[in-house]
């Protein structure tokens, strides 16, 4: 027959006790002893709920005679087995057997109590790591899949050719931080001897961008352009006459130190030096021969948008 003893709550923990003994355990241990024995040894281990829940666990504790004489204590929470220990107890005093089960409970508690402490500080870890990387996420501009760039520029061919002008850029990801920019370009400027100089072309190129601060990024770019040239006071172009257009092809890197404005939003700087990739001639209205050729070197301003 069974003998159940009621939920007792332990002292000043936060688990509530309950103790069954089988009939065959009564005749090894002082079940008496026992109810009363269990609960004060439990009560400085404080179990939290399961997952962190609130409300007050309730372990059940089952002490199972065995045939041999030995015992067998099994602690249970919530339908949940938690473990079990083995006493051996005939031939023994059944006060002092109980005090044995009494111990014995209160380890199976103590490892249940480790085990859920060990598993809400992992819980713990893993929410804070999420909330972190959040919080940074949500603190770091924008990175791709697509973002918009437009730039204000100045450069020079040394001693042929000075330009300002803009860009208009689609940056494209590809795989993390590598991607490829596709460019728009317009520029308006001067040709040696005083000639004035139209340049449009599309570039293209690829690009990483390093991350320095959670508020500065490093962006290295190399891009390939063609232009096409219009010098409308030029008496030659490519030693055709009365030719006032013609082509020229440009490769560039460039390094831009970008600077969060906000989520979505950067502005940055950049110094880029390359050359031209084909030289043009040209003669201008006093009939000097000239060459378009050399290096191709300038800086550039602009803004990043990235949108959602």
């Amino acid at each position: 027959m069974l003998a159940l003893f009621g939920a007792v709550p332990a002292r000043a923990a936060a688990a509530s006790v309950v103790v069954e003994i089988d009939g065959a355990a009564e005749r090894v241990v002082d079940a008496r002893s026992a109810r009363r024995l269990v609960p004060l040894e439990l009560a400085d281990v404080a179990v939290p709920a399961e997952g962190g829940a609130r409300g007050v666990p309730v372990l059940f504790f089952r002490v199972l005679g065995r045939a041999d004489g030995s015992l067998r204590i099994e602690l249970w929470e919530r339908g949940e087995y938690h473990g079990a220990r083995t006493l051996s107890g005939a031939g023994e005093n059944p006060q002092l057997v109980a005090r044995r089960v009494a111990l014995a409970a209160a380890e199976l508690g103590r490892r249940l109590a480790r085990k859920r402490e060990a598993s809400l500080a992992r819980d713990l870890r893993l929410l804070l790591g999420r909330e972190a990387r959040e919080k940074e996420q949500r603190e770091r501009t924008q990175d791709g899949p697509q973002a918009l760039r437009s730039e204000l520029s100045f450069v020079r061919v040394p001693r042929r050719l000075w330009l300002g002008g803009t860009r208009a850029s689609a940056e494209l990801s590809l795989r993390g931080p590598l991607r490829l920019d596709v460019a728009g370009e317009l520029w308006l400027g001067s040709l040696k001897p005083k000639l004035r100089a139209e340049l449009e072309g599309v570039s293209l190129g690829p690009a990483y961008r390093l991350v320095l601060t959670r508020q500065l990024d490093l962006d290295l770019s190399v891009q390939v352009a063609a232009l096409l040239i219009q010098v409308p006071e030029a008496r030659a172009l490519d030693a055709v006459p009365n030719q006032d257009s013609s082509w020229t092809a440009r490769v560039t890197g460039a390094a831009r130190l970008q600077l969060r404005l906000a989520r979505q939003l950067r502005l940055w700087l950049a110094p880029e030096a390359g050359g031209l990739l084909r030289s043009m001639s040209y003669v201008g209205p006093a009939g000097q021969p000239e060459h378009l050729r050399g290096p191709w070197w300038g800086a550039s301003l602009g803004v990043v948008f990235t949108p959602r």
